[in-house]
């Protein structure tokens, strides 16, 4: 940056970099070309810009760049942040103008409540024209993508009768244990290898895969290397920058760059790859041997045509390509990182190893029945999800019609983001010690990350809470059971727990920066 001279809004751009590098909706990218775009194109924008830039009301009190939220770097948590804490209720509540989009951040609990309680509803729309979900997403056709109304809600309601209620994801419960059982199979045989340490990120993506692949299509399917190849291109491309996501006006600018060919190279992809799937599962079908997988559910409605939007193949392939892209590696981030934290402090990992081991009675055979015994498990968990959700960033709601928030008059078309991350380290509801990990902050209080508890919302609130809880929670759930009860875990030779990197990156989650190396110990022999 040598020989810039920076203005305001340079400033503004410079305090967003430092959180944004490694949050999980924008990258770096955007926020070092933002100033350079608005130069180069000023005059191109000049009195769109003005004009809309007075329908926001900022703090009197509190200008844009002294946001500290922003300034809470994920990746870092381990070391003291240079920032002192916001003392002020409204110092956590931002509105920017990003490019020609207008961006409302709510990191405070009584913003996101005040959001969730009393304007739901305003908020209840997704951004129709994000890249992303336009081309890889299938134009927003499956629930989580698609704008607030009748098919949005028609869409939810088969989300909550058919595919993923409770009932429905108890019965996938052989499909997880038997993949369960092949993941702990495999560690076991490493174990007594010559090269015992594992990559166990690797592994247990692949076994997420495995899960969800099997429940979507069957365990026949032959496209499914190609089809979770291109999922994980498509994921790969969630963080990219395209200039027509803070530029609508300048979206051929994303041809210009090749950024858009590539997009539809991967959608067309996709397409061909889905209909050879689709094709084998609607003769299974014909033939009376469906297997209640969830293509299947979804093309016996289109059959059916019972519904009040009829459902064609594209909702169906938006349909299930949400619940690739939401659920696979976002439930392997959450395994990844309890088994760090776990690592960085053994007295929890003894812990929670005890109270499975004896719960278990000398059993070796261990069932989904069975982990409702471990409670200190699930706290684990919980505040795994804490220092660790999902996604930092929830993605982003549309606001469908102007409003008012803690002071803020939000215009219609303004999109909003909860800092998820924020509000999970808020020492004013987590205390001094909210960056450390202690899981016994959850023993013997209701907090629960199901959408009422506005400082604890990995999986988000209200109406776009995320419709995929349940089931992607059971699988990391019953793989960590099996991890934990099987076997003792230790880091590879030479190494310490202060050499363990916690850092994040960011993608379609907040992952690990590094792949987690281990080095595991059969202790419960396998069934």
């Amino acid at each position: 940056m040598q020989g810039i001279e920076l203005d305001q809004s340079d400033h503004l751009s410079a305090s967003l970099l430092h959180w944004h590098g490694h949050g999980s909706y924008f990258p770096l990218l955007p926020f070092l070309l933002h100033n350079s775009l608005s130069r180069l194109l000023h005059n191109f924008t000049d009195k769109e810009i003005k004009k809309e830039q007075s329908t926001i009301s900022f703090s009197p009190t509190q200008p844009a760049q002294a946001s500290p939220h922003w300034k809470h770097p994920p990746a870092r948590r381990r070391q003291p942040s240079p920032y002192p804490p916001p003392t002020r209720p409204n110092s956590r509540t931002i509105c920017l103008r990003l490019g020609q989009v207008d961006q409302v951040v709510a990191s405070s609990v009584e913003a996101v409540e005040e959001i969730i309680k009393r304007h739901d509803l305003k908020f209840a729309d997704r951004p129709r024209d994000l890249t992303f979900s336009r081309i890889l997403l299938y134009d927003g056709n499956g629930a989580g993508m698609a704008p607030y109304g009748g098919y949005w809600k028609q869409m939810r309601k088969i989300y909550a009768m058919e595919l993923l209620n409770s009932r429905r994801v108890k019965s996938f419960a052989s499909i997880r244990e038997d993949v369960v059982r092949k993941l702990t199979a495999e560690i076991a045989n490493k174990a007594f290898s010559r090269t015992p340490v594992i990559n166990l990120s690797e592994m247990t993506m692949s076994m997420i895969n495995a899960n969800v692949i099997r429940i979507a299509f069957g365990d026949k399917c032959k496209q499914q290397a190609d089809f979770l190849h291109l999922v994980k291109e498509a994921i790969s491309h969630f963080s990219s920058f395209t200039v027509a996501d803070m530029y609508p006006s300048l979206k051929f600018l994303d041809t210009l760059t090749g950024l858009k060919s590539k997009l539809e190279g991967v959608r067309a992809k996709l397409d061909k790859v889905f209909d050879e799937i689709i094709a084998q599962r609607q003769a299974a079908l014909d033939e009376q041997a469906e297997e209640d997988l969830i293509i299947d559910v979804l093309l016996k409605l289109k059959d059916e045509g019972k519904q009040e939007f009829p459902i064609t193949y594209t909702n169906i392939k938006a349909t299930v390509m949400e619940i690739f892209v939401a659920g696979t590696e976002t439930s392997s981030s959450v395994i990844d990182w309890v088994m760090s934290e776990l690592i960085k402090n053994p007295k929890a990992m003894e812990k929670v190893q005890k109270e499975m081991r004896e719960a278990m009675q000398g059993k070796t055979k261990l069932e989904e029945s069975d982990i409702p015994k471990f409670s200190y498990l699930n706290l684990v968990i919980k505040e795994t999800l804490r220092l660790h959700p999902p996604g930092p960033l929830l993605f982003p709601r549309e606001c469908r019609e102007t409003c008012e928030v803690m002071g803020y008059r939000v215009p219609a078309g303004a999109r909003l983001l909860i800092n998820a991350f924020a509000l999970s380290r808020d020492e004013k509801y987590w205390g001094s010690d909210a960056e450390s990990f202690k899981p016994e902050r959850f023993e013997g209080i209701s907090v629960d990350f199901k959408g009422f508890n506005f400082e604890f919302l990995p999986f988000g609130a209200g109406r776009r809470i995320c419709p995929g809880m349940t089931f992607g929670m059971s699988s990391v759930e019953v793989a960590l059971a099996h991890l934990l009860f099987h076997f003792d875990w230790q880091l590879p030779q030479g190494m310490t727990i202060e050499d363990l990197d916690m850092m994040e990156i960011s993608g379609m989650s907040a992952t690990r920066r590094s792949p987690l190396l281990v080095l595991p110990k059969l202790i419960i022999p396998l069934p």
